[in-house]
């Protein structure tokens, strides 16, 4: 196809135009590609973010990520990777500050295999029953405040939210095992405000709440979760 520059003009081909300017540059190109139309401008748009790129922008605490991982229906798959990935974590750790006292009866190594496996096998079904009893006390507070969503919406998006308790295992972890010290409780601390942080941006952008629902929701949370782990490390 040849374009002659000269006086604005469009031209046709199938499903394709371009306009040409006085000048003969294209001001405008409508084109056919992926089953979608727009704009020249939209065709030049980046790849969509994958798992890791998601995870990183998750990590940096910005609420638009929960929408755009929604958007593209891929919220379901990121938040079962990362709560596996958090009960691996969980029985790692476990058995890195109690597996001397697990393992030292078991002189097969064969045993010691069966029983590490079992240990991370049980770590990630605690994560999957904790997440899905968070998940409905999160979804319950939400409703609680005036929110309006969906349960499976809560679930997922707060599996997405996990990526930070990350970092928070080990000192938990430790805590547990009966660890004590200022730099445990100080590590545990700091890395469990920041997961915590975590939720709150995907309890706000979930439900849609204000600042202050959003806070007056998490503060119901942050009571229940501290009376948990009190019970749980005590």
């Amino acid at each position: 196809m040849n374009i002659i520059a000269g006086k604005p003009r469009t031209a046709d081909v199938g499903s394709q135009f371009i306009q040409v300017n006085e000048s003969g540059v294209v001001s405008r190109c409508s084109c056919k590609i992926n089953g979608t139309f727009g704009v020249f401008g939209e065709m030049m748009k980046t790849k969509d973010m994958g798992y890791f790129d998601a995870m990183w922008h998750v990590l940096r605490i910005e609420e638009k990520i929960y929408r755009d991982i929604g958007s593209r229906g891929l919220a379901a798959r990121y938040a079962t990777i990362n709560v596996f990935i958090l009960g691996v974590l969980y029985g790692l750790f476990f058995l890195y500050f109690r597996g001397s006292e697990s393992l030292q009866d078991i002189a097969d190594p064969s045993g010691i295999i069966l029983v590490k496996s079992i240990v991370i096998a049980v770590g990630v079904l605690v994560a999957f029953l904790l997440h899905l009893g968070a998940a409905f006390l999160l979804w319950s507070f939400g409703r609680g405040v005036g929110g309006e969503a969906r349960f499976l919406l809560v679930y997922f998006n707060l599996g997405v939210a996990v990526a930070p308790l990350w970092l928070a295992v080990p000192g938990l972890t430790a805590l547990h095992a009966g660890w004590r010290g200022p730099m445990v409780y100080l590590y545990a601390a700091v890395t469990g405000l920041y997961a915590f942080s975590s939720f709150f941006v995907a309890t706000k952008s979930t439900f849609g709440l204000s600042y202050g629902k959003a806070s007056l929701a998490m503060a119901m949370m942050f009571v229940f979760l501290v009376s948990f782990l009190y019970l749980w490390l005590g």
